[in-house]
């Protein structure tokens, strides 16, 4: 389940079929290495628990995860556990902005859940207008920023630089991503603990590829080097 043989033929792929693009292209990736990612989601879980690993543990899934879209063989625990390694200084600076987002994240979600348990007033158009705003530059800035981390080697300075100018080309990926990364966040607040049994079988699988299939194409041919 979690080791495949690379070596070994398979089926082949008719060659006058045509490439998948959009939702059919998402399917198939997603589902190549399903079960070995529900496992791993599993031990990404447990890697998280003592807090200073978490930007590890989520460069090192976010590394295979674009493994996958780049079509590349995945040797699931294998590599996360060699990615870990090799991001674990970088992962300690990345934990902090990770932690430094959810907190400001949480801080908008329970101001937001209090002013709507008192009513509608004149002031919630704008309170509504900013929180959306803010949430959407913090989750869409992040949400470039990781994939990047995990598979380029780039100074943390052009890293934000690439990111902010990333954020504001994406687009339609900018919202995309925006909007999955807050309706998981909410929903996660909001039915936990039940919330926390889905995000340790499946859910950080399907929310990290998500974002890495959205953004990813974009890092890949937007990225702009010191040099350049």
């Amino acid at each position: 389940m979690f080791f495949k043989s690379y070596y070994n033929p398979g089926p082949g792929i008719d060659k006058n079929a045509p490439p998948k693009k959009g939702l059919a292209l998402y399917i198939e990736l997603i589902t190549v290495e399903f079960w070995g990612f529900i496992g791993l989601n599993m031990l990404y879980s447990i890697f998280c628990l003592p807090i200073i690993t978490i930007g590890g543990a989520t460069l090192a899934y976010n590394e295979l995860c674009c493994k996958l879209i780049r079509n590349e063989h995945v040797f699931v625990i294998s590599d996360f556990f060699g990615s870990f390694k090799s991001n674990f200084k970088k992962g300690i600076i990345l934990s902090v902005v990770l932690l430094l987002v959810l907190f400001d994240l949480l801080i908008i979600c329970t101001n937001l859940f209090a002013y709507m348990e008192k009513g509608s007033g004149s002031g919630d158009a704008i309170l509504w207008s900013m929180a959306g705003i803010l949430s959407i530059l913090l989750t869409s800035f992040i949400a470039y920023l990781i994939p990047m981390a995990a598979n380029i080697e780039l100074d943390f300075l052009f890293q934000l630089k690439n990111s902010f100018i990333l954020m504001i080309i994406g687009g339609w990926r900018t919202l995309v991503v925006s909007a999955l990364n807050i309706a998981a966040f909410v929903l996660g607040i909001l039915y936990f603990p039940f919330s926390g049994i889905i995000f340790f079988i499946l859910g950080f699988y399907v929310l990290i590829f998500t974002n890495c299939f959205f953004t990813w194409p974009l890092i890949e041919r937007f990225v702009v080097l010191p040099k350049q």
